[in-house]
């Protein structure tokens, strides 16, 4: 079955759940395009042990931001299929969400180039999460947890890095350098969630420096069939919490930071 899907992937110590990211998605693509930067910990060994023809991958070393922008570019010259699919080492699918991005990539008409996702972001373990009163993206109207994660390849875009505020983004862009999210009807959603886990601990050699120590709210909300699946002993269990002084230093901030939440928030939607 073709998907005319391919996942691109760059990862750097992402031991923790890029067994979990690559299982999520493996069953809905064409392709898996996997480049390391320079990893520290097991997470080569844990691909490596990935027994998949459609995975492609390649140890590049450590690079720039503006390498790294190059890498996704080169990704997209190495792509057969209309669209790619941007995956990170910390995000997981499930498989719901995946089959309705297949099946819409197939239904939307030639202007549309990106698809957005909803984002639900796990706070000390995969039980908690973050509100959605704390998501700063603005895109098509409305702000919260969510993303463009999935891409029509496109002779007219690249990706480009710039550097605001001392930061760099990456931005999927036109011949203009105008932003793929600043242009007209470009755009549609998924009423699906995939899963980002960039406030847990991604590796034993922690180079990423975004984990957050807060309490997170519960919700009815099924995990992902994919931290059921067996795995090797290689593969880190996935039931991780907070141990007892981070969760004591969670619950002693969390008061302060819903407090900011809620200025920030004043007169926004």
């Amino acid at each position: 079955m073709r998907f005319n899907l391919t996942g691109h992937m760059i990862v750097r110590n992402e031991e923790q759940w890029v067994w979990y990211a690559i299982q999520s998605v493996i069953n809905h693509v064409d392709e898996l395009l996997i480049f390391d930067t320079g990893s520290d910990d097991k997470t080569n060994e844990i691909i490596k042990s990935i027994a998949s023809p459609k995975i492609t991958f390649v140890e590049k070393g450590r690079v720039t931001p503006q390498e790294l922008a190059d890498l996704r570019n080169e990704q997209i010259k190495l792509t057969r299929t209309d669209w790619f699919l941007l995956l990170d080492g910390d995000e997981i699918w499930p498989q719901v969400t995946i089959g309705e991005l297949v099946e819409l990539i197939k239904k939307v008409g030639p202007k549309v180039i990106g698809l957005v996702v909803n984002t639900r972001l796990p706070l000390g373990d995969l039980f908690h999460y973050q509100s959605e009163s704390a998501g700063r993206y603005q895109l098509l109207g409305k702000r919260g947890h969510f993303n463009i994660r999935c891409y029509r390849k496109t002779p007219i875009f690249h990706w480009e890095c710039v550097y605001p505020y001392k930061k760099y983004i990456e931005k999927y862009v036109d011949r203009n350098g105008i932003q793929v999210q600043d242009k007209t009807g470009t755009l549609t959603r998924l009423n699906g969630e995939y899963w980002h886990l960039t406030h847990l601990v991604r590796s034993s050699q922690d180079t990423h420096g975004k984990r957050k120590y807060e309490i997170g709210q519960e919700a009815d909300v099924s995990l992902p069939e994919v931290f059921y699946l067996p795995r090797q002993t290689l593969v880190p269990d996935p039931w991780i919490k907070y141990a007892l002084h981070e969760r004591i230093w969670a619950q002693m901030i969390t008061p302060l930071k819903l407090l900011k939440r809620r200025w920030q928030n004043v007169g926004k939607t």
